[in-house]
């Protein structure tokens, strides 16, 4: 099982005890709305299926897939971040995605540092990419802080999407 923990947060795959974390951030619209080519808001039904195939995967695949993350103190449910397979391609995306009421808070970049960290060290990726709509900068930021580079635009999702990269030390 992953597990990884950072100053604030603890990180570790999505469980079906879950359910209730995924389907209160992934039922909001402005969370969703960037995810791949753009998407509403799921309902329960579909975040249990979303959480069937983050165990899955997690079996299958581990350190792969969104985790979870919480914080350390309290428990709280602040959103997840993973590695997930581009279907364009060879290349593994970075990917990360909060609860609204998270959103401005740094969760963001200190979940995808330590999911960057676990991609190079523990699964020996060479090479992450994070792909971002050009329209959401808050999300550029993030991969800017992460220490990612920005390479040429690319189509990715059915749109243009800009491509960052990060290469293992």
């Amino acid at each position: 099982m992953t597990l990884l923990i950072t100053p604030r947060l603890v990180l570790r795959h999505f469980e079906r005890g879950d359910l209730d974390d995924l389907h209160a951030m992934d039922s909001d619209d402005r969370v969703m709305r960037y995810l791949g080519s753009g998407m509403k808001g799921r309902t329960r039904e579909e975040c249990e299926k979303s959480i069937e195939r983050l165990v899955e995967r997690a079996s299958t695949q581990p350190g792969h897939g969104l985790l979870h993350a919480s914080l350390r103190e309290g428990g709280g449910f602040v959103g997840g971040c993973g590695l997930f397979s581009v279907p364009e391609g060879d290349d593994i995306e970075i990917a990360y995605r909060l609860p609204h009421a998270c959103w401005g808070r740094g969760f963001a970049t200190e979940m995808a540092r330590a999911v960057l960290a676990h991609g190079f060290d523990r699964l020996g990726l060479a090479r992450i990419v994070g792909l971002t709509w050009p329209e959401n900068v808050p999300s550029q930021r993030v991969l800017e802080k992460i220490g990612m580079r920005r390479e040429d635009d690319a189509e990715h999702y059915g749109r243009t999407m800009f491509v960052y990269s990060a290469m293992r030390a």
